[in-house]
Parts: structure tokens; sequence; C-alpha cells
């Protein structure tokens, strides 16, 4: 494939008859923002419009409905009535005036819902049921699948009269479209399965309804997963050929993506994942067609968007999570602030709460969601006194600064970040170290005093006579009472990552959470021979199971020994004791232990500033916080109210 150069990331490109300015366009992304019935509120509109005012050269909305037996929850977009026409409307002459075309993406969920959730019982091409739903669907009839074929094109109808400028078809992530594609799914008989072009044929049908009913000047995209990255699925050489009878069915461009609930990391794929995992997905389908095609798939920056364009990878790159965590991406960085653009961390917590079907948020914006909010009245400007550097430090001297107060940061290490620094040691989550750098800046930038090696006791904060005072201590892990733990030197998972040790001998981490294994993947890195003992079942339960997906694969890949379900018993002599899951007593050679349990936050200052006259308000993990969604929005809370 022939390069382009550069800059053609800013370059227009043609979507059919539509003419995007630029090839960064809007990935359609889940929310639960849409009002009762899936209706357009308030609350959709002012986050799509949003992302137009940053620059985006096309707004993709999230998958709406095309029957009702395909919304697998109450707030799911829909399009399958004419009475939802006003809303859709509305949305879509929001979008245009702030600046950008937008399209909507049609779906119908398929076999991937629940009749406990729905109160519907699933469809499918054939009753097997999905390995994360695990409820049998009804196989659906050839006049049942004839009927879904010209409810996606009357949903597209709407669309059009509404105003929308293209349709998606999501033909991808293990949905209707895909499960007839798919022969994990579609184990039919009749020409609506069997070989591949008998399950393509729903997919084909789909967009031959929609062309005859649209006609040939209205843009349609289809969203494929390339591959089901599951034993005896949907292969790669399967899409090329699917690609390829799609175009001709009158497709104008393919997003091309991964994945089935089954292989959910390929979706929304973790940290652990390499950046822009599926970019040569999107080049092998692009070879195969002569339509543009899009990449997506973590790729969190321009300049990476760039490289995959100029290496003629793709011809559009479609992001997702980037938007969440900064909508003014694509303006920022057509005018060469990169560096001013708040990191995507990859850290999953807008899907977290999309599985459990409650609104998304975005642990490093609190803004996403409360875009129709006004923000509160600015009180007088006062000085105000952060103690603690870590994120929730960093982010509430940030924002109060930005609100006009005088903000002085204390921290007693030499460098700001806090756990969140020590948690970007290992190689697959080093990401986290840009949010950091991020925010370091952009407290400098603001003016913000920043105290780095100062210790800040209560006499200290109330020498400064401060308005108020945000305490963000954050937590402090005490060594568990295990006989002989004292002689053997452990050393917390905290103390172990500020330390690095030098490399080499046996180690054994004690603990099953994810700095459990953060810590152990890390030892693995600098040379130890690393062993995991874990109280529970199960590993990194306190993230999101992508994550966790991600995390364990680590693991995995460096080495780590895991043992599972054991209870320690002592330590000496250079040895852990300890009983297994069988109940059997057991032993492991330890040069050096590890104690990763769960911190308790450190309240110390906050009740001695509390017995002051000073306001003072914590934050973070001296507050309650556990991850960094709540540390940062807990942050910016406080900040807010000052």
């Amino acid at each position: 494939m022939s390069p382009r150069p550069p800059a053609a990331l800013w370059s227009p490109v043609a979507v059919g008859t539509l003419t995007l300015p630029h090839r960064l366009i809007m990935a359609a992304m889940g929310t639960c923002y849409p009002a009762a019935g899936g209706e357009v509120g308030e609350r959709l509109l002012a986050y799509l419009v949003r992302r137009a005012a940053g620059g985006i050269a096309l707004v993709t909305t999230e998958a709406a409905a095309v029957d009702a037996s395909g919304a697998p929850f109450p707030a799911v977009l829909r399009a399958d009535d004419d009475a939802q026409l006003p809303g859709l409307g509305r949305l879509a002459a929001a979008v245009h005036a702030a600046g950008a075309p937008v399209s909507i993406q049609l779906y119908h969920a398929g076999r991937q819902m629940s009749l406990r959730v729905s109160g519907r019982r699933p469809v499918a091409p054939s009753a097997v049921p999905c390995p994360l739903v695990r409820e049998l669907p009804q196989a659906l009839e050839p006049a049942e699948i004839e009927a879904l074929v010209e409810r996606f094109a009357d949903a597209a109808e709407r669309a059009r009269d509404a105003g929308f400028d293209a349709v998606e078809v999501h033909g991808a992530h293990g949905y209707l479209i895909h499960q007839f594609l798919t022969p994990l799914a579609n184990r039919r008989e009749d020409a609506w399965g069997g070989d591949l072009a008998g399950r393509a044929r729903f997919a084909l049908a789909v967009v031959r309804a929609i062309r005859a009913r649209l006609g040939r000047a209205f843009p349609i995209l289809f969203k494929l997963s390339a591959e089901d990255r599951l034993p005896g699925g949907l292969t790669l050489d399967d899409t090329c050929a699917v690609a390829r009878w799609l175009e001709e069915a009158g497709v104008d461009a393919l997003v091309v993506s991964a994945g089935t609930y089954a292989s959910f990391e390929w979706i929304v794929q973790p940290l652990a994942l390499p950046r822009a995992c599926l970019r040569g997905l999107a080049a092998r389908v692009r070879a195969a067609v002569t339509i543009p095609v899009a990449a997506v798939g973590r790729i969190p920056d321009a300049a990476l968007a760039a490289e995959i364009v100029a290496a003629g990878d793709a011809d559009l790159v479609a992001m997702g999570r980037a938007l969440l965590a900064d909508p003014d991406l694509p303006r920022k960085a057509r005018s060469g602030r990169d560096a001013d653009v708040l990191p995507c961390v990859a850290c999953n917590e807008c899907l977290a709460r999309l599985m459990k079907a409650e609104p998304i948020r975005c642990a490093v914006n609190p803004a996403l969601g409360h875009e129709a909010e006004p923000a509160p009245p600015r009180a007088a400007a006062r000085r105000v006194v952060v103690v603690g550097g870590g994120p929730a430090g960093m982010q509430a001297a940030l924002v109060a600064r930005e609100r006009g107060h005088a903000v002085t940061l204390f921290e007693a290490h030499p460098a700001l970040g806090g756990r969140l620094a020590l948690a970007a040691r290992p190689a697959f989550k080093r990401e986290l170290a840009a949010l950091v750098a991020h925010l370091e800046r952009r407290l400098r930038a603001a003016g913000v005093e920043v105290r780095l090696g100062t210790e800040a006791d209560a006499a200290a904060v109330t020498a400064l006579a401060p308005g108020a005072v945000i305490v963000a201590a954050g937590a402090r892990m005490a060594l568990p009472e295990i006989p002989g733990i004292g002689a053997a030197r452990a050393r917390t998972a905290e103390q172990v990552l500020a330390e690095a040790p030098a490399g080499g001998g046996p180690a054994i981490v004690l603990g099953g959470g994810s700095t459990a294994c953060d810590v152990a993947c890390w030892l693995c890195e600098q040379g130890f021979a690393v062993t995991l003992l874990a109280p529970g079942h199960d590993l990194a339960r306190d993230v999101e199971p992508q994550t966790r997906k991600g995390v364990v694969g680590e693991l995995r890949r460096l080495g780590v020994r895991v043992e599972l379900e054991t209870r320690v018993e002592s330590l000496a002599d250079g040895r852990v004791a300890y009983t297994d899951a069988e109940g059997r007593p057991a032993s492991a050679a330890a040069g050096l232990v590890i104690v990763a349990g769960v911190p308790a936050p450190d309240e110390a200052l906050v009740r001695a500033l509390h017995a002051g006259p000073l306001e003072v308000h914590a934050v973070g993990a001296c507050a309650g916080a556990t991850d960094l969604a709540g540390t940062i929005h807990g942050a910016t809370d406080a900040a807010l109210r000052l």
C-alpha cells in the first residue's frame, strides 16, 4: 500500500457523497444516556454536541435498536418507531449546529441480551446461547428474518428523514448481523446459513434494503468484526470476502473491529493490549476493497492515528474512549497542542458502568455525562492548601486554581504522582505515567505553587492561615500479623515499587488484588523469580473483567507462579510457609517478601485539622476512594465546593 504524507490525517476524504474535512471520526459507544424508552434526552444531546464542538470529522451515535426485540435494556437508543423522529431530528440538528455531520449506528442485539433484563426472549439465527449471557435464544423463522431486514431499512429511512448524514450498520461484536456471519452462532442449514455466502446473506440483504429505500446518494457505513478471535470462529479471510460483497451491495465505508461478547477484550481493549492492536486487520481489509476503511481499537492520540493513515493501513481512524476523556482532542491536535490533550488511560471505567446498564463515566474526565449541567457558581477567591501530590491532590489543586483560588500543594516525596506513579511501573501500565505528566504540566501552567519534599502537618498548614484545606494523604498498607514477618523484613507493595530493589532471586507477593498482580509483574521484569500467594479463588477482582483478563494474561506471559486460595502461616529461614488450596502444608523460598493487601485510609491529618478552626475536605484514598475514577471525581467535587 502506498504511503501517504504525515499530514494526510488532516486531509479531506469522501464517504460516498459525504466529504469529511479530515480523517478522525467518532466511534460508536454505548452510554446509557438515552431517556426512558430509548428517546433522545438532554444528557445524550449535550454529550454528542460536546464531541461535535471538539472538531471531530464525523459524530457517530451509539447503537440504536431497529426493533424492540433487539433492545437489550431500557436505556438503549431506539430508531424503531416514528414517534422517535422528533428526538432524532433534534439530535441531528444540534450536532450540525455544533459543526459536525452525524451518523447513527443501527443494530439488533440478537442473542446478546437477557430475558431477565429486557423482558423479551432473545432471538438469533440458531438456538445457540451467547457464552456470556447463557440464555437459550429463539431461532428466527425465515419470515422473521425478512421482516428484520425491513426493520433495518425502516430505521435508516427514519434517520435520513430526521436529518442524519449517514447510517452505520452494526455488523460486529457478536450482535445479530455478526451472529449470522459467524459459524459459532449460525448453525442454520437453509439459505440464511451454511457456507460463508449463506451466512453473509442477512448482512447483504440489510445493506441492499437500505440502499433500495434511500437511493445511491445516501452514505452507508458498515462495522465488521474482522475476526471472532475464538476457535472455529469468523476468520480474517472470511471477512475480506464479506467486505468485497458489502462493497458490491452498496456500502460506502467499512469500520474494522474485532471480537464478540465471548472475546470482549478485543471489543474494548484494556491497557494490557497494545495500542492500535487491530490496525493490521484494517490494513488487510483495506487491501481487499476500494472503499474507505476505518481502523479502530485503542488509538488514543492523533500522532498514532496520523501514523496509521500515513502508512496506508486505513483511510480513517475511529476514536472512542479518547474522545470521552477529551472531546477537544481533534481541535487540539490539529493546532499542534497534542500535549494539552487529557489522555485516556484505557482503565475501562466507562465499560464497567455500561456492562451494569448504568450511565457511563470517565475516570479522568468528570465532566463526561454532565455537559448539560451548568458549572457551580464561583465563590470568592481564597487561599487553598492541598496536602498530597497524588492524583487526588493534583486534581483538586488544579480545579481549585482554575476556579480562581490561590493554591499551594505540599508533597512529602520529591516527585508528584503518588500511588498512580507507582502503578505505572509495570511495562503494561506505563501509559499511566502520561496522566501524571499531564496533570503536573497543567498544575504548573495554571500557577499552582508546588512544594515537593515537604511534609505538612497540622501546625504547618494552620500557620498558612488558608481559607480551606484539601487533604489527599492517601492510604497506608500495614504488615499483617504473621509470625516472622518482621524478622523477614517484608516490604509493602508501595515500598518495593518506590525503592526499586536490584533484581535476582526468589520473591513472594502476598495478595490477590490488582496491586499484588502489578507488583508481581514488575518484579518479574526486574529479574526476580516471583510466586504470588493469593488468599481468594481469583485474581484482580477489584478491576473490571477485561482489565482483569489483561492483568492475568501478563502474569502468565511473564511466568509468575500463582497459587490461589492460600493461607500464609509463617515466615522463617528465607521461606514462606503456607497452606495450599487443598489444605496441604507447603513452602516457598523468599529472598524478598512483599505484602500487597488492601491499604487503610490515612486519616491522621484530617482528624488533626478537624480539631481546629479550618474548613477541611478529605479526598482520594484517605477519604475512602479505591480506584482512579473515585479519586479524580471526588477531588473535583471537593474543589468545586470551595
